[in-house]
């Protein structure tokens, strides 16, 4: 009898192990599928979506099926941060990404680091969250605002632009790029000068104001920092202006941004991205099945996504061995991505990935139905990444 329950009680301890092991991983995708970020979502959540399919295909992470739960932030930072608390305490999720409006992943961050469940970005650009707020269970997936003030910067270098007038979108990604580009810029150029900055509002499209301060300033360029109906909005309306005859523009074209303009988007402005599909050679089989299955193609959002999933969360959580958040930390920091966008780290300092800028000139092909960048240059993270001085100057000054 004693010889059965033994056997009885072994079985039980393997059979519970077992349906621990089975047990899925659990994704939350939380992103602002509604309100301002809702048009740099859909292809996110697609490209996530293939993400998982592809996992799963291949036996998921660890042997063990990978499940993505879906929540809305609206874009608004106390919507988001009741999400996340959602996800963690009922759904149980593992990790939770998606996010995209800066001031969103600021509002959700604490949480994260309350609950200490991961959150990673492959979206959202404020740095803060990494550098003057870090903790053990954030990171950054793709340039923050740090890193491309600095990237920015080292083009209007390379330009010989002289007179510079800024405008950017007034919340937290606009002011922060600014702030850093002339930081930067006035360290690498001294002689280049800032003539003035203008503060359109988060989602304005009436730029016409905007645009006559600028042309009055005669500038040699406009530094944009602009995203979205702004951005596009500010192409249009300056295009009617003339201004493109009369000063060069440097702006964020991220991909949505040349999808919605289309032939509409003028030759020669000069634009920074995250993710450039057509620029990223190691981009192009996901480009190809992407197309296949949705009849579009990915934005820098849905590039970014893919890439995180797939090449850098997925492999640090096998390395690990475990979602065990420490266990996942020590792994993620001492790893090497074999990502589309090339061999790049997370660094441990602050949990940012090195991830490359990307800065070229628009310009029409017979390839796509919308312009693209063309001659690109690849500003490589290392050399944009904040200095270990750096962050720990601005950790200081955050407490």
């Amino acid at each position: 009898m004693r010889k059965l329950l033994a056997v009885l009680a072994l079985l039980a301890m393997v059979g519970a192990s077992h349906t621990g092991a089975a047990e899925p991983i659990k994704i939350g995708y939380l992103a602002g599928i509604s309100g301002v970020c809702g048009v740099l979502t859909v292809r996110a959540r697609g490209a996530m979506e293939m993400a998982v399919d592809d996992l799963n295909a291949k036996g998921g992470i660890l042997g063990r099926k990978v499940v993505m739960i879906v929540r809305d932030s609206k874009t608004k930072p106390d919507e988001g941060a009741k999400q996340y608390r959602d996800l963690v305490q009922t759904e149980k999720v593992d990790l939770v990404t998606g996010v995209c409006s800066s001031s969103v992943f600021m509002g959700i961050n604490p949480v994260a680091e309350e609950t200490k469940i991961p959150l990673f970005s492959n979206t959202s650009g404020t740095h803060k969250t990494t550098v003057d707020f870090f903790h053990p269970y954030v990171y950054q997936l793709q340039p923050n605002t740090l890193m491309e003030g600095a990237a920015i910067a080292e083009y209007v270098k390379r330009k010989g632009w002289k007179r510079i007038v800024t405008i950017g979108m007034d919340y937290e990604w606009g002011r922060t790029t600014v702030a850093v580009f002339k930081e930067q810029l006035a360290e690498k150029d001294p002689s280049a000068k800032i003539v003035k900055e203008l503060w359109p509002k988060f989602g304005e499209t009436n730029l016409a104001s905007f645009i006559t301060a600028t042309l009055n300033e005669k500038p040699d360029a406009v530094v944009a920092v602009t995203a979205g109906v702004t951005a596009t909005s500010l192409i249009k309306q300056g295009q009617t202006y003339g201004m493109f005859k009369r000063t060069e523009m440097l702006t964020s074209l991220f991909t949505d941004s040349l999808f919605s303009m289309g032939a509409d988007m003028p030759d020669g402005i000069h634009g920074w991205a995250r993710a450039p599909f057509w620029a990223i050679p190691g981009a192009q089989e996901f480009v190809k099945r992407f197309h296949a299955k949705y009849n579009d193609y990915p934005d820098d959002w849905g590039v970014l996504h893919y890439d995180g999933m797939m090449n850098i969360i997925a492999p640090a959580i096998e390395k690990a061995g475990s979602t065990d958040p420490m266990k996942l930390q020590a792994a993620i920091t001492s790893m090497t991505f074999n990502s589309m966008r090339g061999k790049l780290k997370v660094r441990a300092l602050d949990h940012t990935l090195n991830s490359p800028s990307y800065i070229g000139v628009t310009q029409k092909t017979s390839q796509y139905p919308f312009s693209i960048l063309g001659n690109v240059e690849v500003i490589p993270g290392d050399i944009t990444l904040p200095s270990p001085a750096t962050v720990a100057k601005l950790r200081a000054e955050a407490k």
